[in-house]
């Protein structure tokens, strides 16, 4: 157990975040009980179960085969990657879409003999889902959270990320300029045999999971979906990231505690109160953007600066967004004489990233 929390210090520091929090507050069952956002969890676990199936069906090796067989130049393969990032974030989640396109790259990188590449490519692959999966509420954990602790309507959340999203990609797209636009060769696989049928059951679940998220359909549904998911396979269900799902209940735990403490119930939000935005930005860069968003969400009311906060909060060190450990470890595993030159690299293309935005937020008024 101790060696598993120190190789998960943010599941470490949530628990004991968790049990400090616990000791402070009067003892109350019902009080922690209704603390946990059960729905939220639920469709995170349902979410996860139907994007490990449709991975495991090939549904996303089958699409990259077809878009490999046009031939790319070494340019348009780096664009390949990282606006797949960029773009399938915004509805399978940052985090998934790390697993799925940075081992893919890096294996591709390799086999086209185009390893120099490896490093710009993992860090813009990185980048861009964590600010392509900011404009949907699907697209990542604290939006999630955001879009239905606040009870916001889509175009109220998408106004808000639209064009810092819109923003980044423009930049992401310039800075693949740089890259050589020559020839290479790629051996693709044979194209996959697709379980249709399996296909469309776990597509129509994400409907579902959708039209819940969308209010179109009640938190009953994903009670259902994940029963289809237990009689469809069983072993999506182990294939789902029970870390996060661990995380986030330590956390509304740990949060719905501190709220109880006579001491802390005014407190934190005058302090916090016009300062939002910076608050949340920089906390994610020793905390982490998702539980930065659970512990400041009670204490504020300002959803527009909180949710603008944890995601832009996401560039910056390699622990602001827990999604950009997938990738390092990914790379780490291929490259594991070269950590210092990724960390310099993917650090100032972060922080890069980070000025222009802060610069959109103080000259375009984004929030």
């Amino acid at each position: 157990m101790l060696s598993y929390l120190k190789k998960n210090p943010d599941l470490a520091f949530s628990m004991l975040f968790a049990l400090g929090a616990a000791f402070a507050a009067p003892f109350s069952a019902e009080a922690m009980i209704k603390s946990v956002n059960l729905p939220l969890l639920l469709l995170l676990f349902c979410l996860m179960a139907i994007v490990a199936g449709l991975r495991e069906s090939g549904v996303f090796t089958y699409g990259f085969v077809r878009l490999m067989e046009r031939g790319p130049s070494s340019r348009m393969l780096a664009r390949l990657f990282i606006f797949c990032c960029f773009f399938s974030s915004m509805l399978i989640t940052n985090d998934v879409a790390l697993i799925i396109f940075v081992p893919l790259a890096i294996l591709t990188l390799t086999k086209a003999k185009l390893t120099e590449l490896m490093v710009p490519v993992v860090t813009g692959e990185t980048i861009a889902a964590n600010m392509g999966s900011m404009l949907t509420p699907i697209g990542n954990p604290q939006n999630l959270f955001i879009y239905s602790h606040y009870g916001l309507s889509l175009m109220e959340f998408v106004s808000v990320t639209g064009p810092v999203v819109l923003a980044s990609g423009i930049i992401l797209w310039m800075s693949t300029i740089r890259i050589a636009d020559e020839e290479c060769t790629v051996d693709t696989e044979e194209l996959p045999e697709l379980p249709k049928k399996r296909i469309c059951i776990l597509l129509g679940l994400f409907v579902v999971c959708l039209l819940y998220v969308l209010r179109v359909l009640p938190v009953e549904s994903l009670a259902a979906a994940a029963a289809v998911l237990f009689f469809l396979d069983r072993r999506l269900l182990l294939a789902v990231d029970f870390k996060l799902l661990l995380l986030f209940t330590f956390l509304f735990l740990g949060v719905g505690c501190l709220v109880r403490v006579p001491a802390l119930a005014d407190a934190p939000a005058r302090l916090l109160s016009g300062h939002e935005f910076y608050a949340s930005l920089l906390l994610s860069q020793i905390v982490s953007n998702v539980p930065t968003t659970v512990m400041l969400a009670p204490y504020t009311e300002a959803a527009d600066e909180l949710l603008l906060g944890v995601n832009i909060g996401g560039l910056g060190t390699i622990i602001a967004s827990m999604a950009s450990v997938i990738s390092f470890k990914a790379y780490l595993d291929t490259r594991p004489d070269r950590m210092k030159a990724y960390l310099v690299f993917f650090t100032a293309a972060n922080l890069l990233l980070l000025a222009v935005l802060l610069l959109g937020v103080w000259i375009l008024g984004w929030i």
